[in-house]
């Protein structure tokens, strides 16, 4: 009778509350497997494993997360507090609960992020909450368990590094006055000169890289360290957004440092320039991995754009379909007939009606250019070639619909295609009609979204927020009581 009155002041609540949150969801199952004995108590007080689950959890801003979201007064109350032995039942439940919170937030993530937003998305979570808190306690150890969940990247290690350095930096109060020693606490050198170190904090910051200290650099260089830190937080939150494992060779767009990076073995192996989508056509955040690439693609306008900027332009040239090799078909899935344009009465279709399907074929004036890299995900977005070569020189390049254009596409594909002789790859760029080639093995794609970052020589670079994100996301963990400034 006893333990049965147990069981139902324990699972109630956790019942009632299982739909509405996973975590509570994880935590009824792992009581009701072990038929609802106490995990982290001793005869007398807590157990070892308990007083190593909340030592970890008090470092949790090394994570750049926030310990009081884990040490909640709650429980604070009840360790180091009095307490009668039904509240030893209450203690064991908010242990679990710790445990299995953080487990969740080191290795996935603190949002939700579509929840968020809706470009932005998470690789799915394999890890079973209930079976690394098993082998936490079998092994008496949840600190080692949770640390091997923690991400592994040197991206993410090094970022985690400096949030440390900004915090210290911060404790020290303003930065130095004197403009060298602004650039040597930083990390920069100014061995080499004033102005080489100025050049190489405005090429990290976004800026114009030109060694003079205007009104937008001196910005750049008052930003105190504790805001500074506060960004770092935010990206090391987009990273435990990843899979665990990018793959040994994968390929990187970093939309907020308008760049592609080739990855091969933890190096990178080939950098290119990259636009990517505009303010009111973002890159999404996203993981997939690519298949295919196709040389001389057909570009397959998306009603979107055919509707608010192509029609415009056939409205006023009737000419202009023809002359940008661009066919029409009737129906917008693809799967209509083709149709004579000419034969169209363009002023009375609406960008609400229009109802054809655009495809244009390969061709100086294709956006795609000559080839395009083929990943799926839900948004529908490609990294390709582009024949406006001009955007390229430009700082700021938040300039396309949402794919990614590339200014280095050969090179790409040669290093995607190894085994391809040059005089191959180069008519398959340059002639003929679309071709799809089956890469050798399929090659992990992210496109992420990474404001702060740390170079090769240890320097953390602050880049553009092209879409707001950041304060997006601030605000988005702000609730839960995160460390942003």
């Amino acid at each position: 009778m006893k333990r049965y009155l147990l069981l139902i002041a324990l699972a109630s609540p956790i019942a009632a509350a299982a739909a509405q949150e996973p975590i509570d969801s994880v935590l009824a199952r792992f009581y009701a497997a072990r038929w609802w004995q106490p995990a982290w108590l001793a005869p007398v007080g807590t157990s070892p494993a308990a007083d190593a689950l909340l030592a970890l959890t008090a470092t949790a801003d090394r994570n750049g997360l926030n310990p009081a979201d884990y040490l909640i007064p709650e429980l604070e109350s009840l360790v180091y507090g009095g307490r009668v032995r039904a509240d030893r039942w209450r203690l064991d439940s908010l242990l679990t609960r710790t445990f299995l919170t953080y487990a969740r937030d080191v290795s996935h993530g603190r949002v939700d992020p579509g929840a968020v937003d809706s470009q932005w998305t998470a690789a799915p979570s394999r890890i079973d909450l209930a079976d690394l808190l098993e082998r936490a306690l079998a092994a008496d150890d949840p600190e080692a368990v949770l640390r091997s969940i923690e991400p592994a990247q040197v991206g993410y290690l090094n970022l985690r590094a400096a949030l440390w350095r900004y915090r210290d930096l911060a404790e020290q109060g303003a930065w130095p006055s004197d403009l060298a020693s602004r650039l040597t606490v930083e990390g920069y050198d100014t061995t080499a000169g004033i102005q080489a170190a100025v050049r190489r904090f405005q090429a990290l910051h976004g800026l114009v890289p030109d060694g003079k200290v205007g009104p937008v650099t001196r910005a750049a260089l008052n930003v105190p360290a504790a805001v500074r830190a506060g960004q770092i937080t935010l990206n090391l939150e987009r990273w435990r957004w990843l899979p665990r494992s990018l793959g040994e060779r994968y390929v990187v767009v970093n939309s907020a440092a308008f760049q592609l990076d080739l990855v091969e073995n933890g190096a990178v192996t080939f950098s290119t320039r990259a636009v990517v989508g505009r303010p009111d056509w973002p890159t999404p955040i996203v993981s997939s991995r690519a298949t295919h690439i196709v040389f001389r693609p057909v570009w397959r306008v998306p009603r979107a754009i055919a509707a608010q900027e192509l029609l415009p332009l056939i409205r006023r040239d009737p000419t202009y379909l023809a002359r940008a090799g661009i066919r029409v078909f009737g129906d917008s899935s693809r799967n209509g007939a083709e149709l004579n344009p000419r034969t169209i009465d363009w002023h009375a279709v609406t960008e609400s009606t229009f109802a054809y399907h655009l495809a244009q074929e390969p061709g100086l004036d294709n956006p795609l250019g000559a080839m395009k890299l083929v990943f799926w995900t839900p948004f529908s977005v490609f990294i390709h070639d582009t024949p406006i070569r001009s955007s390229f020189k430009e700082l700021w390049r938040a300039l396309s619909h949402g794919c990614v254009r590339i200014e280095d596409a050969p090179s790409l594909a040669a290093r995607l295609l190894p085994s391809w002789p040059a005089d191959s790859l180069h008519a398959a760029l340059s002639t003929g009609r679309q071709r799809w080639v089956q890469l050798a093995e399929p090659i992990g794609v992210h496109l992420v979204y990474w404001s702060t970052w740390v170079t090769e020589e240890g320097l953390v670079a602050f880049g553009a927020d092209p879409y707001g994100w950041d304060a997006k996301l601030a605000r988005a963990l702000e609730p839960q009581g995160a460390l942003i400034p």
